[in-house]
């Protein structure tokens, strides 16, 4: 088992009856490969009543690699529970 680190796009409600916004985030979490990792993430995120989209990048988090203090801290906080499923910070994209 590996911690991963997958970037999806989805599709998340907002509170308050604002229609849903489509956006992307990092979430961390252990798993034996690539697909693996993002089917858990896929039906976590469908749990919660989220609309997943697609992944935009996935990858095995690398110990010596280069991460913002964010990440870092996903990756302690997946690092310490063998169930974690850490979700990042909801990025939406900007309207034009």
């Amino acid at each position: 088992m590996e911690i991963w680190m997958v970037c999806a796009e989805l599709v998340a409600p907002v509170k308050g009856g604002s229609p849903s916004k489509i956006g992307f985030m990092n979430i961390t979490t252990w798993a034996e490969s690539k697909s693996t990792a993002e089917a858990k993430i896929q039906g976590y995120l469908q749990s919660l009543g989220w609309h997943f989209v697609s992944v935009e990048r996935s990858h095995v988090v690398n110990e010596n690699g280069h991460y913002g203090e964010k990440e870092r801290d996903q990756i302690e906080r997946t690092r310490n529970n063998p169930d974690a499923m850490i979700l990042g910070t909801f990025h939406t994209y900007k309207k034009i």
